[in-house]
């Protein structure tokens, strides 16, 4: 039996970036339930605008998947059911909360990776003038890292506030797509001199082949340009490290190929997520422990999170809670 819910959960303010502003985030759920089991598998996505989704277009992909799901389904059957995407992210989540409930473990003890513990998350600034920008940062100076969201305005004056007023924060910016490459190449220079660590998603994906032969000053990172375990070979030469998104892989079982195809190929790699809950967040920090960059900190964007979700407190995320999901 398959439950499907939609939800929509308000933010603590605004979270603006290039591509716009939110108050609220919208997500699914499922529930998974097989008739010979006494355990139900629960799982969430968010589906995303940028590529073509929307809460009632997800839902419908579920609605229309429930048949298909049986007894004795295995995750890679999902393959053929849905394509990489938010829908096929909750099915295949809820399949490993399955059977990590099942098997009374963790789905870290089945995938053999280590236990998520000890992890330690950016914390995102949404855009803003460099004054307000300064402002959060200054807020948020304990944190190790922080993550701040740019268009492609005034780039280097509000990194310079902001590292004014976290100098010991290392920054990560995150572009979504909104430079050009004259840009990039322009302020890399003066970014490289502020702590920043990394230039996230700087060109449209589609204008990834102008960074061909480009020596960037800081290491680029690849998120709208990687869905998928197929994407790497593309990005190679042009991207240093890649940003796996469980709603963009379809879940955690590809998460998992793409994370191991992007460590052969060289790549470094980031766990990401979109704004959902730490039900959205728990899966993903399956893949932390190996990620240079742990980007997980939409929980501490909402005004409520759901029971039994994730504490962040400078960064230090806390454990999985079993009652979350995974265990």
């Amino acid at each position: 039996m398959l439950n499907i819910t939609k939800e929509t959960w308000t933010l603590k303010e605004p979270f603006i970036i290039a591509r716009g502003s939110r108050i609220a985030t919208e997500v699914i759920t499922v529930d998974l339930r097989f008739d010979n089991q006494k355990h139900s598998g629960r799982g969430e996505s968010v589906p995303s605008p940028r590529y073509g989704e929307n809460i009632d277009s997800v839902y419908q992909q579920l609605k229309t998947a429930g048949p298909e799901l049986h007894n004795g389904l295995r995750r890679g059957d999902l393959y053929d059911i849905l394509p990489p995407g938010a829908a096929r992210n909750a099915l295949d989540c809820a399949l490993w909360d399955l059977e990590a409930k099942g098997k009374n473990t963790s789905v870290s003890e089945i995938l053999g990776l280590p236990y998520p513990d000890n992890i330690q998350t950016v914390q995102t600034i949404s855009i803003g003038t460099a004054e307000e920008m300064g402002k959060a940062a200054k807020k948020l100076n304990k944190f190790p890292m922080l993550k701040i969201k740019l268009n492609d305005q005034d780039i280097v004056k509000r990194i310079e506030a902001i590292q004014a007023n976290a100098p010991q924060s290392r920054l990560l910016i995150d572009a979504n797509e909104s430079w050009c490459f004259d840009l990039l190449k322009d302020v890399a220079p003066a970014l490289a001199k502020l702590n920043v660590v990394m230039i996230e998603q700087p060109l449209p994906a589609a204008n990834d082949e102008e960074l061909s032969g480009y020596q960037s000053p800081i290491p680029l990172g690849a998120d709208e340009s990687c869905h998928t375990s197929d994407d790497v070979k593309k990005l190679c030469g042009l991207y240093d490290i890649v940003n796996i998104k469980l709603d963009k892989t379809g879940g955690l079982t590809e998460a998992v190929k793409l994370a191991a195809k992007a460590r052969k190929a060289k790549l470094g790699i980031m766990v990401g997520c979109m704004v959902g809950t730490s039900l959205s967040m728990a899966p993903a920090m399956v893949l932390a422990p190996q990620a240079a960059y742990v980007d997980l900190d939409a929980p501490a964007l909402l005004s409520k999170d759901r029971e039994y979700g994730l504490i962040i407190n400078n960064g230090q995320m806390s454990r999985l809670d079993e009652r979350l999901w995974g265990g």
